[in-house]
């Protein structure tokens, strides 16, 4: 597997107060990456420290291939950065503004047209960006950032303030920018659903540290099954299961949920409330979302969001 980004044991503190400590952290070329952590996590630095625009105190650094100490200028040059919201000129199309771009970079003119196709605005390249959506305007910017098609766009919280259409749209693009765009996208997030809707990897970041990272098809594949049922008596059904041995419990619409349940088990447990007097209403069988198990496991005392 091809590394496009490689941290090893890297340490920053700032005013002696340690905002990443030993963090870990490979990132696949033409992934997705979601670097997940909840605000004030260290998210913000690490993609400052990878970006060169903050020194690492201690550990290894590589992007690209190359060491982000050493070759800074080199890789900035193949780097997209959106990590905080750009100014964009409400008075300009998207080309104009796009041209500053091409211009600091002395980049063909055709450049503008290529990245507003990338990211599907180039039927609305007349239309002034006073008049985009929340959801226009981020994918303008993101437009801005793969100027020079950069091999590796670096984003915080790209769907933040957005609205659910905007979120929706931008998380489409980024599903389908390294296919398209030939790039790695690696983003921020506190919002834990982006990992399953967007993100081909993850990795969790807690204070400071990586506490967990993996593809998100291994993960999902290996999650435990749940039952969950509506039943007439959740209390009376969730005791008769404990007491027959499962970790069954009544979540918060009333449904007795137990994990680690197989098909074939599940018949059994229909059977067992039936028998003792208990009416079930549905039965359903699944996977839990990434965001039910990241509460449960990963952040463990529920503070992720």
């Amino acid at each position: 597997m091809s590394v496009a980004i490689e941290l090893r044991a890297v340490d920053k503190s700032f005013g002696g107060h340690a905002v990443l400590r030993q963090l870990d952290l490979q990132v696949p070329e033409r992934s997705v990456f979601a670097f997940l952590g909840n605000n004030g996590h260290g998210k913000s630095t690490t993609i400052r420290v990878i970006a060169g625009l903050a020194a690492a105190d201690a550990g290894s650094v590589q992007v690209l291939g190359r060491d982000i100490r050493r070759e800074r200028r080199q890789l900035l040059a193949g780097t997209g950065c959106l990590i905080e919201a750009p100014s964009l000129y409400p008075n300009l199309t998207a080309p104009e503004f796009l041209s500053i771009a091409t211009r600091l970079k002395r980049l063909p003119d055709n450049e503008a047209s290529h990245v507003l196709e990338l990211v599907g605005l180039r039927c609305d390249r007349r239309r002034r960006i006073e008049h985009y959506s929340l959801g226009m305007k981020q994918r303008l910017a993101l437009a801005f950032a793969l100027v020079g098609r950069p091999r590796l766009l670096l984003l915080d919280e790209p769907t933040n303030g957005l609205d659910p259409d905007g979120m929706q749209d931008v998380r489409q693009l980024l599903s389908a920018l390294p296919e398209r765009a030939d790039c790695t996208i690696f983003f921020a997030s506190h919002l834990l659903d982006e990992v399953e809707k967007t993100a081909t990897h993850f990795a969790v970041l807690r204070d400071g540290s990586t506490r967990l990272q993996a593809s998100v098809r291994e993960l999902m594949q290996g999650l435990p099954s749940v039952l969950s049922l509506d039943v007439d008596a959740p209390d009376r059904a969730a005791s008769l299961l404990q007491a027959s041995g499962h970790a069954a419990e009544v979540d918060g619409a009333g449904r007795v949920t137990i994990a680690h349940v197989t098909r074939e088990a599940a018949g059994r447990l229909h059977q067992l409330l039936v028998d003792a007097g208990v009416t079930l209403f549905e039965s359903v069988h699944r996977k839990p979302s990434l965001e039910q198990w990241f509460l449960r496991t990963a952040f463990g005392d529920g503070d992720a969001r």
